[in-house]
């Protein structure tokens, strides 16, 4: 089968929705398909497209997200009348997944669209623009299936458009064995991370991702049961966080490592006390959660949609009210308190990770595209 994934943002960025995309194209090829990778050039970084096992073809980013918008279909027709697919898979309602409704006579593929949260939730900016709210609805009507890979993002689709008779529940996956197998302490890594006596974050330095509501919460802790914090990842906010940490007599008990990934980023999953993931508004699914499992260790995350269809409270991890900063602190109290606890969570982590993997998730998907293929197929599926 040829599959095109058409997605508005792909690796060198690093995200949850950039490491669907890379992750479900490899296991394609595993599985002996042809995948192809439709996305506009990065905003601020060399896209190394030719190191990938798949080809990745690239336009112009887009001018606006309101004017011009149709104008960029051409790239997608020029795409198929060089290298023709079987399935359209658009990462986005909007914009691939409008440019997709607008081919879709010209094309004549099955189209499939997956929603990674931000384009269907509340409040997204993009839907108070005219026009753009019959964009979505546009992509979504067109579209042969809406994969949910959440209640959130289910919801998010039913909100839109009402009518959505075609949404099947996919989620994302993790790839449990290179998070499960140990792998050597980073030789940079500072000596004050100490196996097992820190907390972990790691994620996009954002203001929704809630990173000073846990630096607070941090400083509440009681000393005898204060963890160390270590905090892997970017963005606006770090100044901002690096001054609230010293600010709050922090400095010496957090760590800002910067962008991690790799064999970094396993080692310190496998030996945090425990990941935290305390986002103040919304989680469309909680990759890094899946990723802590497997590496058998507990979460701490905010109680929002996304979130607590993964986490089984007490048992896997522990639910807190997003921007809580006492529940927030009970819990970091605890779980430096409780190494049994954290480590019994953490078992009980790694086996639900199992239920998750990645090569589950792309027969999935592969099953999907084969029942919107067959001739007798109904243009809507259940």
């Amino acid at each position: 089968m040829r599959i095109c994934f058409y997605t508005s943002t792909a690796l060198p960025k690093l995200g949850g929705q950039e490491v669907v995309v890379d992750t479900l194209a490899r296991q394609y090829l595993e599985l002996g398909h042809d995948v192809l990778v439709l996305a506009p050039w990065p905003r601020h970084a060399t896209a190394d497209d030719a190191s990938l096992p798949y080809p990745v073809v690239r336009h112009p980013r887009f001018f606006s997200t309101r004017r011009l918008v149709a104008w960029y279909r051409r790239y997608l027709l020029k795409t198929y009348r060089w290298n023709p697919f079987d399935i359209l898979h658009c990462h986005d309602v909007y914009p691939t997944g409008y440019l997709a409704a607008l081919c879709r006579s010209e094309i004549g593929v099955p189209v499939v669209i997956t929603s990674h949260g931000g384009d269907v939730r509340e409040g997204n900016a993009r839907l108070v623009k005219q026009g753009l709210t019959e964009r979505h609805v546009q992509a979504l009507a067109n579209a042969d299936a809406l994969v949910a890979i959440s209640r959130f993002t289910a919801e998010g689709f039913r909100r839109l458009y009402p009518l959505a008779r075609n949404i099947v529940d996919i989620p994302n996956g993790v790839n449990a064995h290179e998070f499960t197998e140990p792998v050597a302490r980073p030789a940079d890594l500072e000596a004050r991370v100490v196996a097992n006596q820190y907390a972990f974050f790691i994620g996009r330095l954002h203001a929704r991702k809630g990173v000073d509501v846990l630096l607070q919460s941090l400083s509440q802790v009681p000393a005898q049961h204060r963890l160390n914090l270590v905090i892997a990842g970017d963005g606006d906010e770090r100044a901002a966080l690096e001054a609230q940490a010293r600010q709050l007599g922090l400095a010496e008990h957090v760590t800002f490592l910067g962008r991690t990934t790799g064999a970094k980023k396993v080692w310190l999953l496998q030996n945090a006390r425990v990941t935290v993931v305390p986002s103040r508004t919304w989680e469309s699914f909680g990759l890094v959660v899946l990723e802590s499992y497997a590496a058998g260790r507990p979460v701490i995350a905010s109680r929002l949609p996304g979130m607590q269809e993964l986490i089984d409270p007490e048992r896997t991890g522990l639910l807190v009210e997003s921007e809580s900063v006492a529940e927030l602190t009970q819990a970091l109290a605890r779980c430096g308190a409780d190494e049994r606890l954290t480590d019994q969570m953490g078992r009980a982590a790694q086996a639900f990770a199992q239920h998750y993997t990645w090569r589950e998730v792309a027969s999935r998907h592969l099953e999907l595209y084969e029942q919107l293929r067959r001739p007798q197929a109904l243009r809507r599926v259940a």
